[in-house]
């Protein structure tokens, strides 16, 4: 599509995250917003000031904006309880749709949603961003050149200090809005996951009126196993994220990749490690996004953050929220689209 007229946005909920689309999109040549809708009016003119759209832009409501703006797609960053019904607006109006992680707060939106957009032809990607990472298109690369061996054990413990709920305040939020990024990783790295065993938790001095951390075992179909754990009440940030194969470990230090080869003796004494190779990223995590959801349109190439593909993260999610509600190890087969 070399020369092609750009793609118009609607660019829905403009503030918090609904920034980055509006400062990427203005600068990209192949996308022109079209239409801005908040509940906020000052933060549409916030949005107006960094795309230049005139006021008759702005829009309190989708559905307004979707009658009124030509557009070909719609960026949804609003809260993640409100992605399925603008999702399903857009979509109606045969608008491609690019939505904020978690897609849904539900495995059944999600399927809906991936149903829908198939069968009116439109395009549908998630923002799953941490994938275009530089530590993990790092760690993706290591991985598939075989240099470091077949992983067996994974430990990703990632524990935040958030400790005010804002829109994060619904049932299994720390699933469907923090680990969904967690197991886009693992599922990127290690394949679909086979089963799950889950438990959530919180503190007593919680603000949140739903457990705001799960941890669990996650047993993926390629054989590795992975301890998984994550919250948003920890009294400081804590991310660590581990790979052990025969051969050794890699070990993320917070800046780079660590590789560690396995002793030759019990208690030995092991070999220095040394940094793993850097993997080519794009400089924005979210302009790897943006790629991947131009391509999808303009080319057909599906990109991973596609919605058909995102199902296997929610797949993942669901699993998670069914082994901690009903105490017990739950399988892929169980959670059927």
């Amino acid at each position: 599509m070399a020369n092609a007229a750009p793609l118009r946005t609607i660019h829905v909920g403009v503030g918090r995250r609904g920034r980055w689309p509006l400062e990427v999109l203005t600068a990209d040549p192949r996308f022109q917003p079209a239409a801005l809708v908040d509940v906020a009016p000052d933060l549409l003119a916030e949005a107006r000031a960094v795309t230049g759209l005139p006021e008759s832009a702005s829009f309190g409501q989708l559905d307004e904006a979707l009658a009124t703006a030509a557009a070909d797609a719609v960026i949804i960053c609003t809260p993640t309880m409100y992605h399925a019904p603008l999702a399903r607006l857009a979509i109606q109006a045969g608008a491609h749709v690019l939505v904020e992680k978690g897609m849904t707060t539900n495995w059944q939106d999600a399927v809906d949603l991936v149903d829908r957009a198939e069968r009116a032809g439109v395009r549908l990607c998630v923002s799953q961003n941490y994938r275009y990472r530089p530590e993990i298109v790092t760690l993706h690369a290591a991985l598939a050149s075989g240099e470091y061996g077949a992983p067996h054990l994974i430990d990703l413990v990632h524990h935040r200090f958030r400790p005010t709920p804002r829109t994060l305040d619904y049932h299994n939020a720390m699933v469907w809005d923090m680990s969904v990024h967690h197991l886009d990783n693992l599922v990127y790295c290690f394949g679909p996951v086979a089963e799950v065993t889950a438990r959530s938790f919180s503190t007593p001095w919680s603000q949140y009126s739903h457990d705001a951390g799960i941890s669990g075992i996650i047993q993926f179909a390629a054989g590795p196993v992975a301890t998984y754990a994550m919250s948003h009440i920890a009294s400081f940030n804590d991310y660590r994220f581990v790979v052990q194969s025969a051969a050794g470990v890699l070990a993320w230090d917070g800046s780079d990749w660590q590789w560690q080869a396995t002793p030759t003796a019990d208690f030995g004494r092991a070999d220095p490690p040394r940094p793993v190779p850097h993997a080519p990223a794009p400089a924005r995590s979210e302009q790897g996004v943006i790629d991947g959801f131009y391509e999808f349109i303009a080319n057909g190439l599906e990109p991973g953050i596609s919605g058909r593909n995102n199902l296997e993260i929610l797949r993942a999610c669901e699993m998670l929220c069914r082994a901690n509600q009903e105490q017990r190890t739950v399988r892929r087969d169980e959670v059927r689209a």
